[in-house]
């Protein structure tokens, strides 16, 4: 499954859960994202040598961040576009003219993300620019 795939499928699956875009990012609708892609089972916590379920979150969320700048690029937004339009969710303000359902979607995607890795006492920003790193590697 290529990463715009993955990131879309996850996205499905996190629209069906009731806080998946309200202002305030949500972990429940982040695990509900991640649940089809089987990332926090226990089958991906032995594949990925992960000893804690911290470890596997860590590893989910930087992969799914990941995931989700791929799809980004495919919408012509930049990583550092998904975080503006993540400030604006936060900030309560509605979204730009310009950004579409899938874009707002996308964004609130990451919030999410960024809010289960809070959840679990993970740093949010350095599971995002880990992400970043991994995706601008992937795309050179």
């Amino acid at each position: 499954m290529t990463h715009a795939r993955r990131a879309r499928t996850a996205i499905a699956a996190m629209l069906d859960h009731p806080k998946a875009t309200r202002p305030v990012p949500s972990a429940k609708a982040a695990r509900a994202a991640l649940r089809p892609l089987g990332s926090l089972s226990r089958k991906a916590r032995r594949r990925e040598g992960a000893a804690t379920t911290r470890e596997l979150v860590a590893i989910a969320v930087r992969d799914a961040l990941t995931d989700a700048f791929h799809l980004g690029r495919t919408y012509a937004l930049s990583p550092q576009d998904l975080e503006q339009l993540h400030i604006v969710r936060l900030s309560g303000r509605p979204f730009p003219k310009e950004a579409t359902d899938r874009t707002v979607a996308l964004a609130c995607y990451v919030g999410n993300l960024r809010r289960l890795a809070d959840a679990h006492g993970l740093s949010e920003d350095h599971l995002f620019d880990g992400a970043e790193e991994v995706y601008k590697h992937e795309i050179a």
